[in-house]
């Protein structure tokens, strides 16, 4: 049985480092692969396709594939910081290549509406090797 992700695009802007996921049961949103709801192919088809294309449903391996570590930033005294709050996270950045992987790999329920990725000057994501990281802290 084939598992999927629920991309939203319509939620996911330009001014968002990472693509957002509908998370399980149509019960909110996450950027986080890992707190996704996993929906098979027949919920897939039943939330995307009415939708015009702003949600897609992508197979979670691919969406797995393209996760990162959790995210930081800079800040002003050159430290590290977590982007989001809580534990570890797993996102997608909202980029044109990753946008365009899955466009690929979508499940065929129609129109897919147009990305709006961030640009790459915007994002202040820092994604560390797991080596650098302590219980879910930069070290």
């Amino acid at each position: 049985m084939n598992e999927y992700l629920i991309a939203h695009v319509g939620h996911t802007i330009k001014d968002h480092e990472h693509i957002t996921w509908w998370r399980p049961d149509s019960r909110g949103y996450t950027i986080c692969t890992h707190k996704a709801g996993v929906y098979t192919e027949l919920e897939a088809r039943s939330i995307c396709t009415p939708s015009g294309g702003t949600c897609i449903a992508v197979p979670k391996d691919v969406a797995a594939a393209l996760a990162l570590s959790t995210p930081y930033y800079r800040r002003s005294n050159g430290t590290l910081q977590k982007l989001y709050d809580g534990d570890r996270h797993a996102p997608v950045p909202n980029s044109r290549v990753a946008w365009s992987e899955l466009s690929v790999a979508k499940l065929d329920t129609g129109r897919m509406a147009k990305p709006t990725p961030i640009a790459p000057s915007k994002s202040r994501a820092i994604y560390l090797p797991p080596n650098l990281l302590h219980e879910g802290r930069a070290v």
